[in-house]
Order: C-alpha cells, then sequence, then structure tokens
C-alpha cells in the first residue's frame, strides 16, 4: 500500500522548466477538477508584492506587479481566485481594514506606478514616484506612516495634474452624488482633527433643518473645492482600475473576491444616524475565548427601520441593499461576509454599561420583546430579501457568497445556514475535521485572524504528548492515508506525522483536499511558508502589514522543498489516492509524482 507520496521529506527544490510546469499544470488541474475542488488564496492587498523598482511601501491587487508576476504564478499553481480584505477606506490612524471609515474605495490601493506611466499620461511625475520607492523604509512590510505621508504627496500631484481634464468632469458629473456624503464627512474630519464638530456638522445629514444644512454643504464644496474634487478624483482612479481588473478576471480566470465587514461605516453612522439602535453595538458574548466578551462597539440598525411589517425594506434595509449591490457589482467573484451570525442573530450590549450582563445585553431576535423572531424565515430576512438579491442582480449565486460563521453559532444561525445551503467556514487549526466538513462549506487552514501555520505546528510540536495533538494526529492519518491502507499501514504513517513537522505539514494541507469541502482557501502567509503572524486580535501593534516580497516565487519553491509550504502536485496525488480516485488514472498519478518530486529534487 503506497503512503510515499505524503511521506516523503523533500531537500532543496526547485521550480519545473518550462516543459515540466506545463505538465505539472494541467495535472494539478486535472486532480482539482477530479476532487471537484476550487483553490482560492486569501492576500489582502496591502500584502501584495511589488519588484523592487515600483515598491512604494504598500501593495496593490491592481499593480503591475500582481498582475504580470503574481497572476501568472497562481494560474501554474491551479489557484483561480483571491480573497481580500474590506476594500473601504480606511480610518485615519486605524490601520484595520475592518472598521472603514466609509464605503467610498482604499486610496493606498492605487498602484501609483501606473500613474507614473502613460497608461495615465503621467500625471505622477517619475521623480517624485522614484523618490518614494527610494525613501520606502521597510520593503517587506507596511509602514502605514510613511505611506500615508508618501500618499498624500503623490496623490494631490496627480490630482492636480488630471483634475482639469473632460475625463474627470464627466465622472464627477456622474457620480458625485455617489461621493458626497463620504467625501463632506473626510473633510470635516481633517479640518476638526483634534475638535469637536460643530452641533451642525455633527447632524449635517440628519438635521431637521435642511436650509442650514444644504448652505452649508455647498459652502463646503465651494471654500475646499480643491479637497473635495480631490477626494472624488482618487476614487475616478480606483472606479477605473477595478473595471480592469474585472475584465482581467475574464481574461485570466482569476477572480477577485470580497470581504464585507460586520461594523457599519463611520459615514454611515454619521449620515443614518435615526436609523441606528441608540446607546447600543454589537459584540460577541462571554466565552471560551473572552470571559467579558467583546465589545466592538459597531451601531446596529433598529430592526424596526431595516424591515417594515409587512416585510417590505425600511429605510435601513434600502441603505443595506445598495451597500451589497456596490459589493457584487465590484467583485465577480462573489464576497465573504464578515460575522453573519450578526445578520442573522446578533449579540448587542449596551455601550454605557462597563460589563455585560443579561440584563444589559442579549441577542435581540432571541430574546421577548418588540424584535423577538419567531420564524426562521424571519431569522434570515437580511439575507433571503437584500444580500442574496443583490448577488442574483450581478449574476452570482449562493455559492459566490462566503459566510463567516465562527464563533457562538446559535441555532437559528445553524438552521439557516443549512436550509439555505451557504457555504461556511470550517478552519482546521480550530480542531474541524476535514473528513466531516459540509461540501458546501470552505475549508481552510487559518485565516488573518490565527496564528500562521508554521508558528502553530511549532507549538504542537513542544508537547508531542499533548492529548489534542495525538487527537490530531490520529484523525490526519485516518483522513489522508490512500484507500484501502491496512491499520498496520496507518499506524506507521500516524507515528510519522508526530515525528515530522513535514510530514504533519504535507498532511494537515492534503486533509484539505480529501475534505468533501468544495471550496479550499489558503492564507497567503500559509502558501508562502512565512512564520509570521499576520493580525492579532485585540491588539493594534504590528497588525496588518506583512508582505509577499518580489522573490515569493523563488521563496515558495524553497518552502515547499523544505516542507513548509504546500506541494500541490503532492496534496492533490494524496487526495486521489485517499478517495481511491487513482483508479483508472494511472497516467494522471504518474505526472502528479513526477511534478512533486521535481519540486523536492536537489
Amino acid at each position: 500500500m503506497r503512503i510515499s507520496a505524503i511521506n516523503q521529506t523533500p531537500t532543496f527544490g526547485q521550480k519545473p522548466n518550462a516543459k515540466q510546469m506545463k505538465l505539472y499544470t494541467k495535472s494539478v488541474n486535472q486532480g482539482l477538477k477530479l476532487l471537484n475542488k476550487q483553490v482560492d488564496l486569501i492576500l489582502h492587498n496591502a500584502s501584495a508584492p511589488a519588484i523592487a523598482s515600483e515598491n512604494t511601501g504598500i501593495g496593490s491587487l491592481f499593480s503591475r506587479t500582481v498582475i504580470n508576476k503574481l497572476f501568472p504564478f497562481l494560474k501554474e499553481h491551479g489557484i483561480s481566485g483571491i480573497q481580500q480584505e474590506p476594500n473601504g477606506l480606511r480610518k485615519a490612524k486605524d490601520n484595520s481594514p475592518y472598521a472603514p471609515e466609509s464605503n467610498a474605495k482604499n486610496i493606498f490601493m492605487i498602484p501609483l506606478e501606473k500613474l507614473a506611466s502613460d497608461e495615465y499620461n503621467n500625471i505622477l511625475s517619475k521623480e517624485t514616484f522614484n523618490k518614494i520607492v527610494a525613501n520606502n523604509p521597510d520593503k517587506n512590510n507596511v509602514d502605514y506612516d510613511y505611506v500615508r505621508k508618501s500618499y498624500n504627496i503623490a496623490l494631490k500631484e496627480a490630482f492636480n495634474n488630471g483634475k482639469n481634464t473632460a475625463e474627470f468632469a464627466e465622472f464627477k458629473q456622474q457620480n458625485e452624488a455617489r461621493y458626497e456624503q463620504s467625501a463632506i464627512f473626510h473633510l470635516l474630519s481633517e479640518l476638526n482633527t483634534g475638535k469637536k464638530w460643530s452641533a451642525l456638522d455633527k447632524n449635517l445629514y440628519s438635521t431637521a433643518d435642511k436650509s442650514a444644512a444644504k448652505k452649508r454643504i455647498n459652502e463646503l464644496k465651494t471654500q475646499y473645492k480643491n479637497d473635495y474634487d480631490f477626494y472624488i478624483f482618487n476614487q475616478m482612479i480606483l472606479e477605473k482600475e477595478n473595471e480592469k481588473s474585472n475584465k482581467l478576471a475574464k481574461k485570466t480566470g482569476i477572480k477577485i473576491i470580497g470581504d464585507s465587514p460586520v461594523a457599519q461605516t463611520a459615514v454611515d453612522e454619521w449620515v443614518h444616524q435615526k436609523l441606528f439602535l441608540k446607546g447600543k453595538a454589537i459584540g460577541c458574548p462571554p466565552d471560551y475565548f473572552s470571559k467579558d466578551g467583546q465589545r466592538w462597539g459597531f451601531k446596529y440598525y433598529d430592526p424596526e427601520k431595516i424591515f417594515n411589517k409587512d416585510g417590505s425594506l425600511g429605510e435601513a434595509g434600502e441603505v443595506l441593499k445598495e451597500k451589497y449591490e456596490d459589493y457584487f457589482a465590484s467583485f465577480p467573484g462573489g464576497i465573504r461576509i464578515d460575522h453573519v451570525i450578526g445578520l442573522i442573530d446578533p449579540f448587542i450590549y449596551t455601550t454605557s454599561a462597563k460589563k455585560m450582563t443579561p440584563q444589559n445585553s442579549g441577542r435581540i431576535y432571541s430574546m421577548e420583546g418588540k424584535y423577538q423572531k419567531h420564524s426562521l424565515d424571519e431569522y434570515a430576512m437580511l439575507l433571503t430579501k437584500i444580500i442574496i438579491p443583490a448577488a442574483e442582480k450581478y449574476g452570482l449565486d449562493k455559492s459566490s457568497i462566503i459566510c463567516e460563521d465562527l464563533g457562538d453559532a446559535t441555532k437559528p444561525v445553524q438552521e439557516i445556514m443549512k436550509k439555505l445551503e451557504l457555504s461556511g467556514i470550517s478552519v482546521t487549526q480550530f480542531d474541524h475535521r476535514g473528513a466531516t466538513t459540509p461540501a458546501k462549506n470552505t475549508i481552510m487552514i487559518g485565516s488573518h485572524d490565527n496564528q500562521s501555520f508554521l508558528e502553530y505546528v511549532e507549538s504542537k510540536f513542544k508537547n508531542v504528548k499533548d492529548k489534542s495533538f495525538m487527537h490530531k494526529t490520529k484523525l490526519l492519518a485516518e483522513d489522508t492515508a490512500p484507500l484501502g491502507a491496512t491499520t498496520a499501514e496507518k499506524k506507521q504513517y500516524r507515528e510519522a506525522l508526530r515525528k515530522d513537522k513535514s510530514k504533519f505539514i504535507a498532511a494537515s494541507f492534503a486533509e484539505l483536499f480529501t475534505s468533501p469541502a468544495k471550496r479550499v482557501q489558503i492564507f497567503f502567509t500559509d502558501l508562502f511558508g512565512i512564520a509570521k503572524t499576520y493580525n492579532r486580535p485585540g491588539t493594534n501593534k504590528g497588525n496588518w502589514s506583512i508582505r509577499l516580497g518580489e522573490n515569493f516565487e523563488n521563496e515558495y519553491y524553497k518552502a515547499v522543498a523544505e516542507g513548509k509550504a504546500p506541494n500541490f502536485a503532492k496534496v492533490i496525488a494524496t487526495a486521489l489516492r485517499q478517495r481511491g480516485l487513482d483508479k483508472g488514472n494511472d497516467e494522471l498519478m504518474k505526472n502528479l509524482d513526477d511534478s512533486a518530486k521535481i519540486l523536492g529534487e536537489s
């Protein structure tokens, strides 16, 4: 019985030559088709690579390096999607993409190298661009302070050179209404840094005095026209780049997947003040991971203003409808919904209370009171009346929606996910077993909220006698050994997983492909064998800054050879043998085995 496909430990790997790569790619795609798998990379824009001459300090999935180097690399390895972070404009001094200032797009996604080229009529001078690249203080991580300063300089120069064009005049005329509120909010935030906002400014779009509000808005647009137009100009660039990206997706087959945060934007909270619950916010209840619960501070729309009594959309429902339609319009690869639990059975707490108690917090749709829901159809209304129809409007079905359902998934959440056949998330670092993962789920080793897989492995191997590790390796051996392996062979295999990190790693990646799950996602630190944590929940320092290096391709092959990253030929061959799909596919199996060896040869 053959188990060597996963037990073989490589030494120094190499990239296949052109002929070998063609066969490798063909074999990997054939294997994925037999296994009925789609593979996505999870990579935030900021972490995207850039060649040295174009490294401005932060990455972008719109960049030339991504288009010319990363996309071809992913295609070679059978990866057909990239899931990015929420792309909303970030708050000043806040690096997190999960608490955005507005739904306007993140200006750091603008690829400056394109602005300094004929593609944009060189509206950014090469001198300024080269200076930003040369002064970049950190080539491997994002220095957000530097990026904020340098992008402000670069984008203002580009704006000054492009603001008088017919193109911008037309864009502003057609799109100003979309961006007015977020542009005014951003302008007021900068004008009032460290100061209190006036009563009128605080309630500019919600005051009863519409005449005074209109006068103030026009005053701001006139007095600060350059700043106001600058905001809209940046969005024009981003809209153009987004359109190009979607066209490229059709050509390359690699689609970008969006991410919808549970938080409403600061602009939404400012504009729609009357639509939110007063003195309340959404969070997580006390549990094993957080004894005091998690106080996120994100406002929650008044349920009575999301839906009217007859089930039609209320004012808040219309706002949410527009939000999700914008997402699906921007992302033909679909979207990930952050904390879908909060859309079905949200946990709401009183912000003035210092501690969560049953008296001041709870799941408002499950508690007695005016917001209580009485049927699954009522719990599911945000999904069935807003989100799924938004996907369908842009030609996408439910398989394009990834629901992050990790945490305290209550009974209504579990039943609705099952009833609507929505894709939840199974994270094997959280001891989700591949073999019991539903086919509709998305399976992964870890996400942006986990330590890197290599760090996780190191922690496990510090105590190989630990019961959880013993249990984990027992299941891994059962779930990734070839179909028909004897008890003795499985035992030998299991013991090897407990002694050799590279074999444990290989089996862990193979588990993703032996599982019933149709969608596999791999976080970029895990794909490239980077032993660093990207985000530590509950802290701000050092998060969201790790990047792929310019030589990411070489780093991948090196990590594969060292047993620190997935050898796709090997894990796919392992999965085919475990599921008995190797039978009758002798040529494919030979090609996969040969390719696996090439990546592990010295």
